[in-house]
């Protein structure tokens, strides 16, 4: 649910990048069962959520920043495109 910027700037491994803005006419690019959202600060992730949530969805709302993603162990691949893997740690998940 990041916005262009910040997706360049750095993601989780493999995600799937739809700004919220998109989601609604985009929905049918969301993969196939549970679905994970973040973002930077939480917010749009919990409209993200709502909205998926309404289409039948089943979502997790990833409930800390995309800052502490990587320390929550989530492979990360950065701006220049290289991708990393933190040492892993018990995430914080909130299930919407």
């Amino acid at each position: 649910m990041r916005m262009g910027y910040e997706w360049r700037a750095g993601h989780v491994d493999d995600a799937v990048h739809i700004p919220l803005p998109e989601l609604p006419e985009r929905l049918g690019e969301v993969p196939e069962g549970t679905v994970w959202v973040h973002c930077g600060t939480g917010y749009r992730a919990a409209a993200a959520a709502s909205l998926l949530a309404r289409a039948g969805r089943r979502v997790v709302h990833i409930d800390d920043a995309y800052a502490r993603a990587a320390d929550a162990g989530l492979p990360i691949t950065t701006s220049n495109g290289e991708t990393f893997s933190p040492p892993s740690t018990p995430p914080s998940w909130a299930s919407c």
